[in-house]
């Protein structure tokens, strides 16, 4: 993502990331990773964890987080229940 944005990592981390507990996440505006803007701002720089959304570990932990994932990702079905989900991500 550095790279990408022509930063260096210090900086990268300075302006755009949030670490807790040694998670590197990013920061949020508006209720939005900071760099979504109509979609992705940095798709071709983002961070591994970014290239696997939907399918975060999160979904698993609490039927809210599916709700929420439901809510803003067109490719996740609507229609299906938490268990079920669960059911066929893992």
């Amino acid at each position: 993502m550095a790279e990408y944005l022509g930063l260096t990592e210090e900086e990268t981390s300075a302006r755009y990331w949030r670490v807790k507990d040694g998670c590197v996440q990013m920061k949020i505006v508006d209720g939005h990773c900071v760099f979504y803007k109509d979609g992705c701002s940095v798709h071709q720089g983002r961070p591994w964890r970014c290239a696997q959304w939907p399918l975060h570990p999160s979904i698993l932990i609490d039927p809210v987080n599916l709700e929420t994932i439901q809510e803003s990702c067109p490719g996740i079905d609507r229609n299906i229940s938490y268990q079920e989900f669960c059911r066929i991500f893992e």
